[in-house]
């Protein structure tokens, strides 16, 4: 299977309702939990939550920068993956996306509600965080969520990086951690995988099936039990 070809980390947000199916986010739980995204990027998540009254903090260290910067870079990135993919549409799933067209519509109205947001409320609800490090409390947050950043970018990101960026969620997490995907950029199991779970072995993983699959073998996630 082949994939896209990045150098760095792109900024392609995903919406309430992605997250909802790849992290298998029901109401209850979003109505009973203070919840991080970690390295959440130009997702509208936060913002879509938020508005309906769910306690949400995005985090990512491109909080600092201004957002007609982000908003430059998120529509290069987006055009650069839309040119990679006419070549490798048969590595995806064309179910919750019909075409390609539909993918940059709905990734471009993700980072449209996030720079609006972020633009409205800034630092109350977006922190600047340089993963692996942070400066939230132990044990500040009820759920942590991380989509499309460990795991994927194991080619950029390297293991040592994966365990410190795992150990900084768990302190900071009280009851549950949930990864997506689990696969690199090509689509193979991560090959940081099994050394993650072996490594902070006092924890109970599980790999759970969601109901979201874009990039084929995309459909696990990783839950990491706190308590």
């Amino acid at each position: 299977m082949t994939g896209l070809d990045l150098k760095d980390v792109v900024l392609i947000g995903r919406t309430f309702d992605e997250y909802c199916r790849l992290f298998d986010l029901t109401p209850d739980i979003l109505s009973n939990n203070k919840i991080l995204d970690a390295a959440s990027g130009v997702s509208s998540f936060c913002a879509e939550a938020c508005a309906i009254g769910y306690n949400v903090t995005a985090s990512d260290r491109i909080y600092s920068l201004k957002p007609t910067f982000i908003l430059d870079k998120c529509k290069a990135d987006l055009m650069n993956i839309k040119g990679q993919l006419e070549n490798i549409k048969e590595s995806y799933v064309w179910n919750y996306f019909k075409d390609i067209d539909s993918l940059i519509e709905n990734r471009a109205k993700a980072y449209n509600l996030f720079i609006s947001d972020f633009i409205k409320y800034g630092n109350d609800r977006y922190k600047c965080v340089e993963y692996p490090e942070s400066n939230f409390s132990d044990n500040q947050f009820d759920l942590t969520i991380s989509s499309g950043f460990l795991f994927m970018y194991e080619g950029i990101l390297d293991l040592e990086f994966h365990k410190r960026a795992i150990s900084e969620l768990i302190r900071i997490t009280s009851k549950e951690i949930r990864i997506w995907p689990i696969i690199d950029l090509k689509g193979q199991k991560s090959q940081y995988l099994d050394t993650i779970i072996n490594t902070f072995s006092t924890y109970d993983f599980n790999i759970k099936q969601v109901d979201y699959e874009f990039l084929k073998n995309s459909n696990e996630m990783l839950v990491i039990n706190i308590t």
